[in-house]
């Protein structure tokens, strides 16, 4: 690599420089209030500047670090909001902290989504790690940040930092096998020539695809997030969920996108999707934490998004695109809910019978929730419906009735237990005066409705609210290096 061939993205120029202004003024004098604004002020520019280009090649050409292309600048913009979101969540309890540990969390957030848009950017196996560790390392430290009681978030911590350094030691052993057969450190999986044994490129995919799975929670690498999330805040759960969730899923489209899919993952992958959507929503049956029941609710519909992984073709980037929006969006209105109803630090508004009564108590909150899970679960008029539609369709389109039918069931498993959660708000109240008293908090209600908003006017008009915004939008214009990911049926 040369000079002229280094590219960095603009939000990860912006991010780097915003992250080291609010680690200096932390350094002169500490205060939450003036972290939070500088990390929102901060996430703000990069998500204005998420399509700039800043020179050099950036095209899938060459030996870069870092590509940008319409994927890449829908799934970093779509981090960015997420994490401005998330960011807001947590700002009254954060501020609240005063000069204790308020500085650090919004310098852990903020390192974390330099580490998911570091993923979301990568065309080379070392940004790409760099990123994935640096996601991890924050987020060992912001599930630590739970004070009520500080023996969750510890615990979380632990667990999280020891799973996440064995899966992170096969991602790197893995790596390092693509790099001894193919001699080069470009994203993509490796291919033998000459000499090489079949099997060592074969094990290298194999063991960064588990890598992958782990960082995405499918089945049967999963067990960790319920743990992990139900130990956490409710922001920091929300991040895991949501920010964690499209960056490793970007990479993994990134990844298997360059190059046609080798045929010997098509039975893994199978067993993979299968597992993870049955696993998923059967664990979720049994929960009676929100934050556990959502943890397993987001390996089942990892399980939903890799049925569309699997099926290239020209339904693939409508489906995938649409449903990364719509889980984000609903799955952000779930958790902003929950932090509306109770102080993430408590384990108040945690567990589901704590609900009961909500539509009595707080009629907007137990709306929103209710438009929430039924978009999560596929119902009108929200997003997700659209979505799920999406991924169904491109299922049958290439004939893969097992995945279609585990679908289904998955689905009509979910909507038992998201169903649930509002026949428990429809209950009458345990205590007339329950969730009367709390404080108002303005900054979450205005979230909670622009996120309700979105949810419903994509569900209600996904044309022209969502086929704009897509990176494969029919009217623009479209060149081999912005649409190779896509595989044979998009190039």
């Amino acid at each position: 690599m040369i000079g002229h061939d280094v590219f960095l993205p603009a939000p990860l120029l912006v991010l780097s420089f915003g992250i080291m202004i609010v680690l200096a003024a932390t350094a002169c004098r500490r205060s939450a209030g003036r972290s939070l604004l500088g990390g929102m002020v901060t996430l703000l520019l990069a998500l204005a500047v998420v399509g700039l280009h800043t020179g050099g090649v950036s095209g899938s050409e060459g030996d870069t670090l870092f590509i940008q292309d319409r994927w890449t600048t829908y799934t970093a913009a779509l981090s960015l909001f997420s994490s401005m979101c998330i960011l807001l969540m947590s700002w009254r309890d954060t501020a609240h902290e005063g000069a204790g540990t308020g500085d650090e969390y919004v310098l852990l957030f903020m390192l974390g989504t330099l580490g998911a848009l570091a993923m979301v950017f990568s065309a080379n196996y070392m940004p790409f790690f760099m990123g994935l560790e640096l996601l991890g390392v924050s987020l060992m430290g912001l599930v630590a940040f739970r004070r009520r009681p500080a023996t969750a978030g510890h615990e979380a911590a632990m667990k999280y930092l020891i799973l996440s350094g064995v899966s992170s030691a096969i991602l790197l052993f893995g790596i390092g096998l693509a790099y001894g057969v193919t001699g080069s450190l470009r994203f993509a999986p490796p291919v033998a020539t000459g000499d090489i044994p079949a099997a060592l490129p074969m094990a290298a995919t194999v063991m960064i695809l588990v890598g992958m799975f782990f960082k995405l929670s499918a089945v049967p690498f999963h067990m960790w997030l319920p743990d992990v999330m139900e130990g956490a805040r409710v922001p920091v759960a929300a991040f895991l969920a949501v920010v964690s969730k499209i960056a490793i899923f970007s990479s993994l489209v990134r990844y298997f996108g360059a190059e046609e899919q080798p045929p010997f993952l098509n039975d893994i992958l199978y067993a993979v999707i299968v597992l993870t959507i049955l696993g998923g929503n059967l664990l979720a049956l049994r929960q009676t934490s929100l934050p556990r029941l959502m943890a397993c609710s987001s390996i089942a519909h990892v399980g939903y998004l890799l049925i569309a992984f699997l099926c290239p073709g020209l339904l693939q980037a409508g489906a995938i695109t649409i449903y990364l929006a719509a889980y984000s969006a609903s799955t952000l209105g779930v958790f902003a809910i929950m932090t509306a109803f109770a102080p993430p630090d408590g384990p108040e508004g945690t567990v589901i019978a704590q609900w009961t009564g909500l539509f009595s108590s707080r009629p907007f909150l137990a709306s929103a929730m209710t438009l929430m899970l039924l978009s999560l679960a596929g119902i009108p008029p929200g997003i997700g419906f659209l979505a799920k539609f999406q991924i169904a369709a491109t299922g049958v389109a290439h004939q893969r009735d097992l995945l279609v039918c585990v679908l289904v069931i998955g689905s009509i498993i979910g909507l038992y237990y998201y169903l649930n959660i509002i026949r428990v708000m429809l209950a009458a109240p345990l205590f007339p005066s329950a969730g009367q008293n709390r404080d108002s908090r303005p900054e979450l209600t205005a979230l909670v409705i622009v996120l309700t908003i979105i949810v419903v006017i994509g569900g209600l008009f996904p044309v022209r609210a969502i086929h704009p915004i897509l990176p494969m939008h029919p009217a623009l214009p479209e060149t081999r290096d912005e649409t190779v990911h896509w595989r044979a049926g998009l190039r």
